[in-house]
């Protein structure tokens, strides 16, 4: 288990080399699949090294990572969206509403919606049930959404840009 780290951290830098290789005409997304890379590497190096090497020392490594993934991701999106202010106020939104989503999900994992959980066992089973359904459809709309308002303005500044005319291989 303790050759998990390297493992995956070969492998990731291997993904990282050919995404790399892949994106190397477009500085963007170059960085939002370098981006991607360390965070899946630093979930997976987490998970896999967590029983044997603890939480003490890998928790604050993965959110190390995690934060260098979020930089480089955040310089790859103001790289692809530009100056366009409406393009941030969309992003935004949909970060927002990511955020109620997981806020409304919170409830069925965290320990600190127990009263809630707690307030809807009294309702009996079938309010409980109702209670629950209409939470699922609202968590649903609230993602959905807020991806759309998210991924919408990349792909809007994506198809601006002009092709170049490079003729066909």
């Amino acid at each position: 288990m303790l050759l998990f780290e390297p493992v995956v951290l070969g492998c990731g830098g291997t993904v990282l080399l050919i995404g790399l290789r892949i994106q190397k005409k477009s500085i963007p997304m170059a960085l939002a699949t370098a981006a991607l890379c360390l965070a899946v590497a630093a979930f997976l190096s987490t998970v896999g090294g967590r029983s044997t090497l603890g939480g003490k020392f890998l928790i604050p490594l993965m959110g190390v990572r995690l934060l260098l993934a979020a930089m480089l991701g955040i310089s790859a999106a103001l790289l692809v969206l530009g100056k366009n202010s409406l393009a941030y106020k969309r992003v935004l939104i949909g970060c927002l509403m990511l955020l109620a989503g997981s806020i409304l999900a919170s409830v069925a994992f965290l320990d600190l919606a127990r009263p809630v959980r707690d307030w809807l066992m009294s309702l009996g089973a079938f309010g409980a049930s109702a209670i629950s359904l209409a939470f699922f459809v609202v968590f649903v709309i609230l993602v959905s959404a807020g991806t759309h308002q998210m991924v919408r303005p990349f792909e809007l500044a994506l198809d601006s840009k002009k092709p170049k005319q490079d003729p066909a291989s």
